[in-house]
């Protein structure tokens, strides 16, 4: 098989901060990096740094940000400044994530003395239309690597992809030690010991379904009557922040939502819920979900492929439709008030996620994919 090492590696993100797509980007560069022996760089498509940075300098990893707006207007100067930058540092390969970098990488690579650009689909199509833009950039592109079936299947069916062309290589997960245990996380959200605490760890932007939690969230605690219970949305703070405690303030829900920003002891925030929520209407394989299913916690969530995909049989009956806020209250009511059912399907999901989604599984597919794309090219 073709070697990585020395190969110079760039992994292209939206911006600097840090999301699941991301999450998974920095897990594969320093493994490229530390046990293949690749010249890895890291650079995000945003103004300034982030999260992203600060995990680069801590594994030593190169780190550039080089503004791209996509914007009618100053779209064509950026993607020029983007593509002198390429051709300067000259990549063999570039490794893209999300829409606007996929789409950036597919249209300038083979200007740039790349030899192998693969485009990263991390969720199932929500954000990538069938355009004449998206299209002919998918042409320009050969190699693709879906982190789910649905993901898969959009980009074969949509854009007429063959099947050899699009890898499924499911995320891994990796989980970092606490930095605080249960009993202070719970003091930090002023919760008690006999108190549910319910979490959601997700970005507040357009693209997930907070809105729909907030009302089930009101529907359950009018069922429960007087109780302590809490639920947590832990995640920057993105377009629909502000939209969304003044919703929680309107249902009267405020004084039993803890809004924390982005977390960075994701961890410790897990070790101190008693249950997962994810609510949203399209995924490829959530990180926040694989990493609370490796902290032992049950998934309630939407029925959307993505999310079947990463609980399996054992929590297809735990999935609501989206947007259905009285079917996700029910599904909360349902394990709030049943402690035993919680730590059987904790231990299920844990069991889910050691045995289907380990990091290193994922790392190996990865550099096995890219060593046999570059083994089969002229």
């Amino acid at each position: 098989m073709a070697s990585l090492t020395n190969l110079k590696i760039v992994l292209l993100f939206g911006n600097l901060e840090l999301g699941g797509a991301e999450r998974q980007g920095l897990l594969l560069a320093r493994h490229l990096k530390e046990q293949q022996g690749a010249e890895v760089q890291v650079w995000g498509l945003g103004a300034g740094r982030g999260a992203v940075a600060d995990q680069c300098e801590v594994w030593n990893i190169p780190w550039r940000a080089v503004t791209l707006h996509w914007g009618l207007r100053r779209r064509l100067p950026h993607l020029l400044r983007l593509w002198w930058r390429l051709r300067d540092l000259q990549p063999q390969i570039v490794l893209s994530y999300t829409k606007v970098p996929n789409l950036a990488a597919a249209l300038l690579w083979r200007w740039c003395g790349v030899r192998l650009c693969v485009w990263n689909q991390a969720d199932a199509g929500l954000l990538l239309p069938s355009t004449w833009l998206h299209r002919w950039a998918i042409s320009r592109v050969r190699q693709f690597i879906a982190n789910a079936e649905g993901g898969r299947q959009y980009l074969l069916e949509t854009f007429g992809l063959a099947p050899s062309q699009v890898r499924l290589i499911r995320n891994g997960v990796c989980q970092a030690a606490p930095a605080d245990d249960r009993p202070t996380w719970r003091q930090r959200l002023s919760v008690s010991d006999d108190a549910v605490v319910v979490v959601m760890v997700a970005n507040l932007s357009r693209y997930k379904d907070h809105a729909t939690l907030l009302r089930a969230w009101r529907l359950l605690l009018s069922s429960r009557g007087d109780c302590n219970d809490l639920l947590v949305l832990a995640g920057r703070f993105d377009d629909q922040a502000e939209a969304l405690q003044q919703q929680a303030e309107r249902l009267g829900v405020a004084g039993q939502v803890r809004f924390l920003g982005a977390v960075s002891d994701v961890s410790g925030l897990l070790a101190a819920a008693d249950l997962c929520v994810h609510s949203s209407p399209s995924e490829g394989i959530p990180n926040a979900v694989l990493e609370a299913m490796a902290s032992g916690l049950p998934v309630i969530g939407s029925d959307i492929p993505g999310l079947r995909e990463a609980v399996g049989e054992a929590g297809l009956s735990l999935l609501a439709p989206v947007g259905d806020a009285e079917a996700l209250a029910a599904l909360l009511q349902r394990l709030m008030q049943d402690s035993d059912e919680r730590q059987r399907q904790g231990a299920l999901m844990r069991q889910r996620a050691e045995q289907q989604f380990g990091l290193e599984r994922m790392c190996c597919e990865t550099v096995d994919y890219l060593q046999a794309a570059l083994e089969g090219m002229p």
